[in-house]
């Protein structure tokens, strides 16, 4: 019981630390220089975007459709809370036991919320399509920028390759069960391929698209989640059940941390990946409007939202279905038994609605995953960072999208798929899974690690008069408190990156590290290339190319805005 009192307080800490960030963050915008002409025109606000853009060095060639919500569902499709759900809480809890939810789920929140803010002040002070890149170029250099750009492509394809997997072995277990489907794998492979074929459509028709598909699926999540919630509560309404399992003496949250193979840290490095994907909406600054202000808004609300709705919708669940040690390594296919046995109650017809539901969350999921990828790739080649450079950095004229990066990086997600699954016949699930998890957490969080170490590193060799140090922010900001929440930032990744190393088998590690050793040759190799050549970061302000603005307006001519 004091696990789940001591999993309690930290949520408890959570929602008092939200108020608190959200209210600092607002009067640092007040007292900044920024203006967002919310009262003037469209193409007012457009002409600031772009100048700033232009201010920078780059050309506006992506056009500006997404706001604050579109935003906001781009990282919080991301996280895929109804996905997670349905396919991660199964292993999680078999993994670790119920206190994973008890007590992991609300440190999990609390961290990622702390990370969030370091990041959105990053988001708010480059507002790029190159997200973490950009911001290790800006405080680091260019060889950290560099590490930091392919060690986060590297993550997000990782991350791409295990949410479309995991799709597409739940679609292709729901065909077996449900539709009486006898074949072999060759059914996987299809629904795999389809997968990452009308991802790949739907990014190359560009934002507008995109935007509004994501926003959908953004309500839909929430209205699912929300109906979940007033669901279960129905079931027992008006007992006092819930009270009963989780005061009472053998409370589904008693198990104890560690027993033979189960893990709490197990647990939580599955349940990771819900809080993996919160600055996705920087990887589309340059598609949205006022981005130094709805870009940080977006990732750290989106971060607030998975945090608090999935603490209460995975206590629910557990209190009426535990599934830990049911199941085995393939739990979540117990649960999603569970979850059409329950919905099957209101008729076929909702049961339909539901299981579409899941599959088009964890689809968009995957698109948002993939959008971010491509993204990456297209900053990193219009920075010549990337080879056929001038090849990846086209952007199409129709729909204004990177194509090219698009193509590229969805192509190497779904070979990779590919092989890891026929690599892969014998291995449980659940192996797998944590390998990719464990793997993906490694890279991302050591390319958020490098962007902050660089910029505590700068502000403790640049220090100021009055022991102030010096600090390059944006209008969305934590002041005072910046240096505070970029230590602990750091701390909780450099940790939580560790950890997942030391889950890697040798197999997986020694695959790990020989990427590490090539890639890390070839961008030293880039690097000494680049010494004289773009990116490069003018003293005295925030630029990254020695592009002039005229000569960002004449790129402009080609990608006329609507």
């Amino acid at each position: 019981m004091i696990w789940l009192g001591l999993g309690f307080l930290c949520f408890m800490a959570l929602c008092g630390l939200t108020l608190f960030l959200a209210r600092n963050a607002e009067q640092q915008m007040k007292r900044s220089l920024h203006q967002s002409l919310l009262n003037h025109s469209a193409y007012v606000r457009y002409m600031q975007d772009k100048h700033d853009l232009n201010g920078i060095g780059f050309p506006q060639q992506l056009t500006r459709y997404m706001g604050g919500f579109s935003a906001f569902s781009m990282s919080f499709s991301s996280m895929a809370l109804i996905g997670g759900a349905v396919m991660l809480l199964g292993p999680a809890v078999t993994a670790g036991g119920p206190i994973t939810i008890g007590f992991g789920w609300p440190l999990l929140a609390l961290f990622g919320l702390v990370t969030a803010c370091s990041l959105a002040s990053f988001a708010s002070t480059t507002p790029t399509a190159g997200g973490s890149y950009h911001w290790a170029l800006s405080v680091g250099g260019r060889r950290t920028g560099l590490w930091t750009g392919w060690l986060h492509l590297a993550g997000t394809l990782i991350m791409l390759v295990t949410t479309n997997l995991l799709l597409a072995d739940w679609m292709y277990t729901l065909m077996v069960r449900y539709l009486s489907y006898a074949g072999g794998n060759e059914l996987f492979y299809v629904l795999l391929i389809a997968i990452f074929i009308t991802q790949a459509l739907l990014n190359a028709r560009g934002v507008h698209a995109l935007g509004r598909i994501l926003g959908g699926s953004a309500l839909l999540q929430l209205v699912l989640v929300a109906a979940l919630i007033a669901f279960l509560a129905y079931l027992v309404w008006p007992g006092i059940y819930p009270v009963q399992v989780l005061a009472g003496a053998h409370n589904v949250f008693s198990t104890p941390l560690e027993t033979g193979d189960r893990s709490i840290l197990l647990g939580m490095l599955l349940l990771q990946r819900l809080f993996i994907g919160g600055e996705f909406a920087a990887q589309t600054a340059e598609e949205t409007r006022d981005p130094r202000i709805n870009v940080p808004w977006s990732m750290f609300f989106s971060t607030v939202a998975i945090g608090v709705l999935g603490f209460v919708l995975f206590t629910f669940l557990l209190m009426h279905y535990q599934v830990g040690g049911i199941g085995g390594y393939n739990a979540y296919q117990v649960m999603t038994d569970w979850f059409v046995n329950m919905w099957a109650e209101w008729g076929a017809f909702l049961q339909s609605i539901f299981l579409i539901a899941i599959v088009a969350s964890g689809w968009l999921s995957g698109s948002a995953v993939m959008a971010s990828a491509s993204r990456n790739l297209f900053a990193l080649a219009r920075d010549e960072s990337a080879p056929y450079a001038k090849w990846l950095a086209n952007i199409s004229v129709d729909f204004r999208a990177p194509v090219y990066a698009i193509i590229v990086a969805s192509s190497a997600a779904c070979l990779a798929s590919l092989v890891i699954k026929s690599a892969s016949l014998s291995v449980t699930s659940q192996a797998l899974l944590i390998q990719l998890s464990a793997l993906m957490i490694s890279f991302m969080h050591a390319s958020y690690v490098l962007p902050i170490a660089a910029r505590l590193w700068g502000e403790w060799r640049n220090p100021l008069k009055g022991g102030r140090t010096k600090r390059h922010r944006g209008p969305w900001n934590m002041g005072i408190y910046g240096t505070v929440i970029d230590i602990t930032a750091l701390f909780w990744l450099a940790t939580s990156a560790v950890v997942a190393f030391f889950e890697l088998q040798p197999f997986v590690l020694l695959f790990a590290c020989t990427v590490l050793l090539a890639g890390g040759i070839c961008i030293e190799m880039r690097h000494r290339a680049m010494v004289k050549k773009l990116p490069v970061k003018i003293v005295g302000s925030t630029r990254f190319t020695r592009r002039s603005i005229d000569e960002c307006i004449r790129i402009e001519r080609k990608f006329p805005q609507h």
